[in-house]
């Protein structure tokens, strides 16, 4: 039986991971950070902001950029 070698997948999801939880923590913190495709600005929307049809998440005007989070009560 073939061993896979996950290691080359595993180090890419983690500097994937850290790159995004970096993003979330400037924006938290209100700094200006620009999407990487088209360089506009991205914006933070939470539960508390949101209207009924929007879901709280990253993302740019242009919607390069759509990371969806998930908020505790």
């Amino acid at each position: 039986m073939t061993k896979i070698d996950f290691s080359n997948i595993n180090t890419s999801t983690a500097q994937s991971f850290k790159a995004q939880r970096n993003l979330i923590k400037k924006l938290g913190r209100g700094a200006t950070v620009l999407c990487e495709t088209c360089q506009q600005p991205l914006s933070l929307t939470t539960p508390k902001a949101q209207g009924k049809k929007l879901e709280s998440g990253i993302s740019c005007v242009n919607g390069c950029t759509d990371i969806l989070l998930e908020f505790d009560n």
